[in-house]
C-alpha cells in the first residue's frame, strides 16, 4: 500500500514569527486546538514550537528576582531551529517511522522550500484508523507511561506528576471510577501563570474561550471519558473513539484493571512497525 504524505497532511497550517510572544503562541494553540506551530519568517521555515517547549520555557524562569513573564518572552528563544520536514510524495509510513524513532509529533511538509503542511500524530491516527483495521489489537499498543490522579487534584500538582515522563494522566472521579483525561501536550497550554488571557471551559456545546477565567483543580479542564477499549479489540477502534471524541488517549481495561492506554504516539509507532 503506497499512501502519500499528501493524502492526510494538514494543509491550514498554524504560524507564528519568531518576534511572536509565547502568550500569542499558546493563546492561538487554544483557539486553533492544535499543540504545534510553524515558525516562519515571510515564506521561509524557521522553526516549530510546541505546547510543552512553552511549559519548559516556564520552567526555565530562575530565581524570583530574575523572572521575565513568559507570556511576554518571543517564540525565537524557545522555538526548535531547523526541524525535521518532509514531502508532500513522501511514504506515510516512513514519516511515521521518523517521528517515532525520534520522537516528534508532527512534521512541517515542504514541497520546494514551500511550507504546504504538516503531517501530526492525529493525522496519522486518521490513516490508521482508515487503512489499518485487523493489524493489530488494542493489547499490542499498549502504554504504560500514564498517570493517575484525584478530579480535586490542583493543576500544578498534576504538572508536577506530567513531568516525571507520563504521556496522559488520567482522572478518577469521587467514585473511584475514571471520568477523565488530559494530555502532556494539553496541559502545558494550561500553566496558570501563562493562563492570563483565555481560558476553555467545558460546555454542552462543547468548549468556549472566555476571559479571565482562573482554573484550579483539573476536573475543570479534563476531557470527559466515557469509553474504553479491552486489549482484544481491533486497535482501529481505539483510533476511531481519539478521533471521534477528540482524545489523547483510550484506556485498556481487561475487566476491571486497567492495563494502560493507546494514545497516539503509539498509533505512529504501530504505523512505523507496519512499515
Amino acid at each position: 500500500m503506497r499512501v502519500k504524505v499528501s493524502d492526510y497532511m494538514t494543509r491550514d497550517v498554524a504560524t507564528v514569527l519568531p518576534s511572536d510572544t509565547l502568550g500569542k503562541a499558546r493563546n492561538l494553540m487554544l483557539e486553533r486546538r492544535v499543540r504545534r506551530l510553524v515558525v516562519v519568517e515571510g515564506k521561509r521555515l524557521v522553526g516549530v514550537i510546541t505546547a510543552t517547549d512553552i511549559a519548559k520555557a516556564l520552567a526555565r524562569r530562575g530565581a524570583p528576582w530574575r523572572w521575565r513573564d513568559p507570556e511576554n518572552s518571543l517564540v525565537g528563544r524557545f522555538m526548535t531551529r531547523d526541524p525535521v520536514v518532509t514531502g508532500p510524495e513522501e511514504s506515510i509510513f516512513s514519516v511515521a517511522r521518523v517521528m517515532s524513532e525520534r520522537g516528534i509529533g508532527g512534521l512541517p511538509v515542504l514541497r520546494d522550500s514551500e511550507l504546504v503542511g504538516i503531517l501530526s500524530e492525529t493525522d496519522v491516527t486518521k490513516f490508521f484508523e482508515e487503512n489499518m483495521r485487523g493489524v493489530y489489537r488494542a493489547g499490542d499498543l499498549v502504554s504504560r507511561r500514564y498517570g493517575v490522579v484525584r478530579h480535586d487534584t490542583n493543576i500544578k500538582k498534576v504538572a508536577r506528576i506530567v513531568s516525571l515522563g507520563h504521556r496522559v494522566v488520567l482522572i478518577s472521579g469521587p467514585d473511584g471510577r475514571y471520568e477523565g483525561i488530559l494530555s502532556e501536550g494539553e496541559l502545558a497550554l494550561w500553566v496558570p501563570e501563562l493562563a492570563k488571557r483565555y481560558v476553555l471551559i467545558p460546555s454542552k456545546s462543547g468548549r468556549r474561550l472566555v476571559l479571565g477565567t482562573k482554573v484550579k483543580s483539573v476536573s475543570s479542564i479534563m476531557r470527559e471519558l466515557r469509553i474504553k477499549v479491552t486489549p482484544e479489540d481491533d486497535a482501529s477502534k481505539a483510533a476511531r473513539f481519539m478521533l471521534e471524541w477528540g482524545l489523547p488517549a483510550v484506556p485498556v481495561f481487561d475487566g476491571e484493571r486497567l492495563l494502560g492506554v493507546v494514545d497516539k504516539k503509539e498509533i505512529v509507532r504501530g504505523v512505523s512497525r507496519a512499515s
